[in-house]
């Protein structure tokens, strides 16, 4: 067996669970796991529920698999694999936050940052790792892999926690109430940083104040010197400020009394430059960086607030934002058929949509574009109105492009303005593209339109 990650003790410790059957003195487990589709030689299986599965239903597989201990829910009513160690929990899901809040405080000298927001969550997660790589090296920093910010993917990570470790930065997502709060206790924050208040999962959190609201139990778990990082202006700002009360502030944005501030100097296909500023001292550094658009000049600067308080000059944070990579359908570039393909077609919301075509705005060929829009999700009773905002504003700025509307929300706001409609991606597969057209794909993740784009 690998390295001892928790003994059985531990478990129940940590879980507050019960022991069910025989003594268990001795066993220890390796890992944690929760899919059975996986081998799992010497780990702890804990059986998650969700909406449409029960993972009570599959302890038998776990046990073939190579579990050595299993963690369910007591009114789960599940017969139990004989033979086998069984810690029993009220909530299996709360028990594997406890876990990963349990191994996280094993290690007192790792600083953590924590951040969430509408939109931009994972690109300045991305800017932050490589402020962090750059100044304690990459073997040293955790980061959350990917979009794994909800509920189980952020214990997932915390788990992945080892002594070399000196710094992690952790990314809290949120679509309901009352889903970032234990979050932030599992995470325990140094510092903490809201990204954004936009219009996103408005469709469950009612309203701007209401998404404010639950984002700012991000800084509930801040220690008393901890600090918070918030946008110099958004929704709610008022509420993030209350959450904040007895903590350091910084802020950020494009405003001069914005505590760091971003000058965006313009963009490309390729990337853009921009300048940092602090307010306090007056230092200034110029990035270059991968990474377009002006909206993503202003995430670096709330990454580089982030940063300061955890004693990054902005000199430090300017250069490793140059080493700044987006992970998976983030504006992706490929090359098909002698055309330019543009894939962000990861997360959508009206707010990043706008931002978006902005950036096309800095330097395409509205002639040569083709700019594919797709629905956009969890906007609610507004939800037309939002479509209809975004497909109007693309037109109004690209008069001369080709704007190809996909998904039963977007079609329906595209009539009379865009030139072609799809109720799916898979129907505009085939889209009539020419060398040297540039190609746009951006819809939130549930419209998958990734399967516009060609293979190769």
């Amino acid at each position: 067996m690998d390295k001892e990650l928790f003994t059985f003790e531990e478990i129940l410790q940590a879980t507050g669970g019960t022991s069910v059957g025989e003594k268990k003195n001795g066993v220890s487990v390796c890992a944690v796991s929760t899919d059975t589709r996986k081998p799992m030689p010497g780990a702890l299986f804990i059986a998650l529920r969700g909406e449409s599965f029960d993972a009570h239903a599959f302890l038998g597989d776990a046990v073939e698999k190579g579990a050595a201990v299993l963690c369910v829910e007591k009114s789960s009513g599940a017969p139990l694999p004989p033979g086998i160690p069984v810690v029993a929990v009220d909530s299996t899901e709360k028990a594997y936050q406890d876990l990963a809040r349990f191994h996280r405080m094993r290690f007192p000298a790792l600083r953590v940052a924590a951040l969430t927001g509408s939109c931009g969550k994972t690109s300045t997660k991305e800017a932050l790792r490589a402020i962090f790589n750059h100044v304690y090296g990459n073997d040293h920093v955790l980061a959350t892999e990917g979009n794994t910010n909800n509920q189980v993917g952020v214990p997932a990570n915390l788990l992945k926690l080892e002594p070399r470790h000196k710094i992690a930065v952790l990314e809290a997502g949120t679509s309901h109430f009352g889903e970032i709060e234990p979050l932030a206790r599992c995470i325990r924050p140094d510092h903490a940083l809201i990204v954004s208040i936009r219009s996103s999962h408005i469709e469950n959190l009612g309203s701007l104040e209401g998404i404010a609201s639950e984002k700012s139990h991000i800084f509930g778990e801040l220690p008393p010197e901890g600090g918070g990082v918030i946008p110099f202006r958004c929704a709610g700002n008022d509420i993030l400020r209350e959450a904040l009360k007895g903590h350091r502030i910084l802020t950020f944005g494009t405003e001069e009394e914005a505590d760091y501030r971003a000058e965006y100097l313009g963009g490309n296909l390729r990337g853009a430059s921009f300048r940092l500023i602090r307010k306090e001292t007056g230092e200034t550094a110029e990035v270059n960086w991968s990474v377009p658009g002006e909206h993503q000049a202003v995430n670096a600067a709330g990454a580089a607030a982030l940063a300061s308080f955890f004693g990054i000059s902005l000199a430090d944070a300017a250069e490793g934002l140059k080493g700044t990579t987006l992970p998976g359908m983030r504006m992706r570039i490929a090359e098909h058929g002698g055309a330019t393909w543009i894939n962000d077609a990861y997360n959508a919301n009206p707010d990043s949509m706008k931002a978006s075509l902005l950036w096309l705005k800095e330097f395409a060929d509205a002639s040569r574009l083709v700019l594919v829009l797709g629905d956009m999700g969890e906007q609610g009773d507004r939800a037309p109105e939002a479509h209809a905002d975004v497909i109007r504003f693309a037109r109004d700025n690209f008069p001369a492009a080709r704007i190809v509307a996909v998904g039963p929300m977007m079609s329906e706001a595209g009539k009379g303005i865009a030139d072609s409609s799809f109720t799916s991606s898979a129907e505009a597969k085939n889209l009539p593209v020419k060398p040297g057209d540039l190609v746009f794909l951006k819809a939130s993740r549930s419209t998958r339109l990734e399967l516009a784009e060609p293979e190769n």
